[in-house]
């Protein structure tokens, strides 16, 4: 009970304003991909016999969202994402989104092998993460408060901040993130005030002179 409490305390501090996550996946999307994988990966894939591909199991797909002032939230999405199989081998893998509702599409295939082949090892109380902007894929096991790298890029940075690549809390992985990103992309994240908003500072104050100035000689003139 304890741990919850703090568990959410924190969650709240540092900026995850919202743990909404799933894990269902609807039978629809396991008919949808069945039915019309092999005819989509033949215009990805240019050689291999359509029959030698299979799928592995969908997971549910939720949204590590990271706005412009790197505030970070987390919110289901209405996507799957399996593992794709040549003959019984990880090699990619596929997503499924509803665009509309009750109505399944196979959005994109195209990731990384080392991101495909930890879909596979998803632990029973873990829920996949992801962040598309950034090309981001991520475990979070909210029982134990821990976040760990899915391959790719996320797996290099992970490295490159040499921390536990099992999984770190979320208060270290929300400093980490915010420090990767701004370096990364300083011009996106920069921590200067615009030089426009000095302009219009600036301009109001000046604007402001003489408004103050009037309101003092009116009231000189009504306190005579």
């Amino acid at each position: 009970m304890k741990r919850g409490f703090f568990l959410l305390v924190a969650m709240v501090l540092m900026g995850f304003g919202s743990i909404e996550m799933k894990r269902h996946v609807p039978p629809e999307v396991v008919k949808t991909a069945l039915e019309n994988y092999q005819e989509f990966l033949s215009f990805e894939i240019f050689d291999g016999n359509p029959e030698d591909w299979t799928l592995g199991q969908f997971v549910t797909d939720n949204q590590l969202v990271i706005d412009n002032k790197l505030n970070l939230d987390i919110r289901p999405l209405d996507q799957w994402v399996a593992p794709v199989l040549y003959n019984g081998v990880i090699v990619n893998a596929i997503r499924i989104y509803e665009p509309l509702e009750g109505r399944y599409e196979i959005a994109e295939y195209g990731y990384s092998k080392s991101f495909s082949q930890s879909l596979e090892q998803l632990k029973p109380d873990e829920y996949f993460l992801s962040n598309q902007q950034y090309g981001l894929e991520f475990g979070y096991t909210p029982s134990k408060d821990i976040i760990r790298p899915f391959g790719g890029n996320a797996a290099r940075i992970f490295d490159e901040w040499g921390v536990d690549p099992e999984g770190i809390p979320l208060t270290e992985f929300e400093v980490l993130i915010k420090r990767h990103l701004k370096e990364a992309y300083p011009d996106r994240f920069s921590e200067k005030t615009p030089i426009f908003r000095w302009y219009l500072m600036t301009f109001i104050l000046i604007a402001l002179i003489p408004i103050a100035l009037l309101l003092l000689r009116v009231r000189k003139i009504n306190a005579g």
